[in-house]
């Protein structure tokens, strides 16, 4: 019989990890089950949070999570009880994490308050099961989904949890979490020009983060373009179905693009030392609220957290500590210096402004404090996170009439119209008279 301590341990020595699936429905009965089933989720997520906002209104004391559970027992016909089930378990943890967000002083947190037209459906173990090949979810009186699992996929593990979403089915699995040995330790600062900036104290990596903000403001950009002209159209016409798809399909492919960035810029950090604990510097500080409405902007849609999810899984582990004047800090004098990208202080020591953050983010995990007389990183490697084919300068596509010919020559055997002189009066092009 196992003890308590030997139970702890092996609770302790297990992870999950996410499989996704690429899946949409095929036929008409399965996009009539798919929709209620999604409809219903966003609906019971609508009931729970209008009853949330009328009981803290009346300043009722909020029910128990068994209640709530006995409360929607057979109101939801297009739902699994356990599917219900969890979204109320949902529920109650967003407005638990909101209640203590706010007790430890942050005003600006809100309880839930969307009411969704369509909402991810959850599957416990219970409910989903795997029988020849095929995922079958069950969703009450709406039907039954069976959706093909690819043969090149294998679950890694146990199967917990099933998330259905448009597009895409995720199955957390339960895998045993096999420890590393730590080789060394490294800090890591997390920017918007220079996405991850990673050293062990005597080399430094740094990794362009130009091609994420370029991928954000493109989303940005192009997202507010789809707003504008959604503005003046009515709501549910075919125009403006149109353009929502063109929004979803702007935000899907903005996303994608953000996940390649961030796999492969990790990829490189866990690569160029691995098996290291990362001190990762606490991206959102005070400092980063009293920045002005650009940049606060682009810091606050940056995947910082991302970054710190992936690291924590590729490396030894990532632990997240203050880093408080740490890109000011000279790590050889103690001096600070607070203007320019290249870090320059009264002592001689030169080096990336990043890499002077991440030396002394690595100085505060590792002893707590930045003690004078240290070294600043002597070989610094900058990277980039993709290898992007650049075209060669010249006309773009579209713009034949003025590109050149393999020769050299105008294309059409057409003679090149010489330049116009200084001073020379501009001429307009001949036109065609009309008959």
């Amino acid at each position: 019989m196992l003890s308590l301590s030997h139970v702890y341990a092996i609770l302790l020595a297990m992870i999950y990890r996410t499989i996704k699936i690429d899946w949409l429905p095929q036929s008409n009965t399965q996009w009539q089950t798919f929709t209620q089933a999604r409809k219903e989720a966003a609906r019971l997520w609508a009931d729970l949070v209008e009853r949330h906002h009328r009981i803290r209104r009346l300043n009722w004391k909020w029910p128990s999570k068994g209640r709530w559970q006995k409360w929607a027992r057979r109101k939801y016909p297009n739902l699994s009880a356990q599917s219900a089930q969890q979204i109320i378990v949902e529920f109650c943890e967003a407005v638990n994490a909101t209640r203590q967000l706010r007790k430890n002083g942050d005003t600006e947190a809100r309880y839930p308050w969307r009411k969704p037209c369509y909402r991810d459906v959850v599957y416990t173990n219970q409910d989903a099961r795997i029988r020849d090949g095929r995922l079958v979810l069950p969703n009450g009186q709406s039907g039954t989904l069976r959706i093909r699992i690819p043969a090149a996929i294998r679950l890694p593990g146990r199967l917990m949890e099933v998330r259905l979403c448009y597009g895409r089915v995720l199955l957390v699995c339960e895998v045993p979490d096999e420890p590393r040995p730590q080789q060394t330790v490294i800090g890591v600062d997390l920017g918007v020009n220079t996405l991850i900036t990673a050293t062990d104290g005597k080399r430094a990596i740094l990794i362009s983060g130009r091609e994420a903000k370029a991928t954000v403001q493109w989303r940005n950009k192009r997202f507010a373009s789809i707003q504008a002209k959604q503005s003046g159209l009515v709501e549910g016409s075919r125009r403006w179905k149109r353009l929502q798809r063109r929004k979803h399909k702007t935000l899907d492919k903005a996303k994608r693009r953000m996940r390649d960035i961030c796999h492969k810029a990790t990829r490189k950090v866990a690569d160029a030392f691995s098996n290291a604990t990362c001190y990762v510097g606490k991206p959102f500080n005070g400092a980063a609220q009293r920045i002005g409405r650009k940049q606060a902007q682009q810091v606050s849609q940056a995947c910082n957290a991302k970054l710190i999810n992936q690291l924590d899984y590729k490396t030894v582990g990532a632990i997240v500590v203050s880093e408080a004047y740490s890109s000011q800090t000279c790590p050889g004098c103690g001096e600070r210096s607070k203007s320019g990208r290249v870090f320059k202080c009264k002592c001689k020591a030169v080096a990336p402004r990043d890499a002077i953050g991440a030396t002394n983010i690595l100085a505060l995990g590792r002893d707590g404090v930045m003690t004078p007389g240290r070294s600043v990183p002597n070989a610094c490697q900058f990277v980039y996170p993709l290898k992007v084919s650049r075209q060669e300068p010249g006309s773009s596509p579209g713009h034949g009439a003025r590109s050149l010919s393999p020769t050299g020559e105008p294309p059409g055997g057409l003679p090149e119209r010489p330049p116009r002189r200084s001073g020379e009066p501009l001429r307009a092009s001949p036109t065609r008279r009309s008959r």
